[in-house]
Formats: C-alpha cells, structure tokens, sequence
C-alpha cells in the first residue's frame, strides 16, 4: 500500500447528487503516472475526483492517499496541506469576488511562498501563457465558462503541483484553447513525478505522451 498514491479498500462513493459511483471497490493507483479516466457524462468522473482531492469521502471503506488516510472525521490531505495539489473543477473552482489575476496569484504566495509583487508577476505570465492576459482584470464569469476552467488550469501550472486531478471544461474548446489547454497541463506534469488524473476530452489525445486509459468498468470491481 506505501507504494500507491491512492489505496482502496472496500469503498463506497456515491455522486454528490447521491448516485452510486462505484461499491466496495478495492484498487490502487500508482503515483507518477499519466491516467486519462474515460466515462459516460454523469458516470461518476468528477466524483472520483473530488475524492481524490479530498473534497468527498467514502461512504464506507478505507481510503489512502499518499500515505495518509481520509475519514469523514479526519481529512488532512497531505497534497493541499503542502501546497501541492492542483485540482481545476469544471467550474474552473475561482472566486467571483476576485479578478482572474488575484485567482491565480494568490495561491503562489502560500505554494511557492512568493511575495505579493511577485506572485502577481508570475501569474501574468501564465495568463499570459493562456492567452488570458487581455480579461486578467476581469473577475470570473457566473456560471463559469471555459475562460475561468483556464485560468484554473494555469493556476495549477504555476503551481508546481505533484498530483493534478484536471476535469472536463463546461464547453467545447476551440483550437486556440486546444493549444493553450495542451501547453498548460504538459508544463504541470513536466516533472515525470506529478501523477496527472485527468477527464474526458478528445484533445487529451494529443498530449504527445503515453497515457493509462482508465474506463468506468475498472472502478465498478477489476483491477487496473
């Protein structure tokens, strides 16, 4: 188990909706992989990663993630307490109250422990990067679209994360965001290290490295 990232034991998860995602499910996901989790919309996908960023837990089972386990009770998940997840919601997970800059600077000031000068600095280059930087003043659009999934997604980037749980974004992706989507998520899992679990999504196919196909199937009882 000390070899995994994340260790299942008998786990039970259901959907925040309520819906049954997988039951007593006993599974172990290797650290430092690339995995492209392939379901149905409304298959469970985005459950499984608020699980794994610590946002759900079990309904019944033992979980492990990095060592450490996740109860209902007790949740310090040891990727966050460090400053080293990088998890972007569908929704882009953004404050409204703050511009887009603010979004993306803010956490480098506690991951990196950047100056605020200086994380500002950093998060317009991956705006930048994005090709955001012209709605960077701008606060995030309610309900979110792809311009705050983005952001998120350079966010994370910046971050220098070890685990990043990528979902689907609420729209299609023209080139230009297929572009700059690709570049974002191959500068965050440049470090063969970073685990990448990441959802849905045609453009993922030309991330131009191998990736470990995961289908709703292996979590409803087969190993992977």
């Amino acid at each position: 188990m000390s070899d995994a990232l994340l260790a299942l034991e008998g786990v039970t998860l259901r959907s925040p909706e309520g819906h049954l995602v997988f039951q007593g499910l006993d599974w172990r996901l290797q650290r430092g992989g690339r995995f492209h989790l392939k379901w149905v919309r409304g298959g469970g996908a985005s459950a499984f990663l608020r699980l794994c960023c610590g946002i759900a837990v079990p309904e019944a089972g033992r979980m492990v993630l990095d060592g450490v386990r996740l109860t209902a009770s007790y949740a310090p998940h040891p990727f966050l307490e460090r400053g080293a997840l990088g998890y972007v919601p569908t929704d882009g997970g953004l404050a409204v109250n703050m511009p887009l800059l603010a979004n993306v600077a803010l956490p480098l000031r506690f991951a990196l422990n950047l100056g605020r000068e200086e994380a500002q600095a950093e998060a317009r280059l991956w705006l930048e990067r994005a090709g955001l930087l012209d709605v960077a003043h701008l606060r995030p659009r309610v309900p979110a679209d792809v311009q705050a999934w983005l952001a998120s997604l350079a966010r994370t980037a910046a971050k220098r994360p070890e685990l990043v749980l990528l979902d689907r974004p609420p729209g299609g992706l023209d080139e230009q965001v297929r572009l700059a989507a690709r570049d974002l998520l191959a500068q965050a899992g440049a470090d063969p290290k970073v685990t990448m679990i990441l959802v849905g999504g045609d453009w993922l196919a030309d991330l131009g490295e191998p990736m470990t196909i995961i289908e709703s199937r292996v979590l409803t009882g087969s190993q992977p």
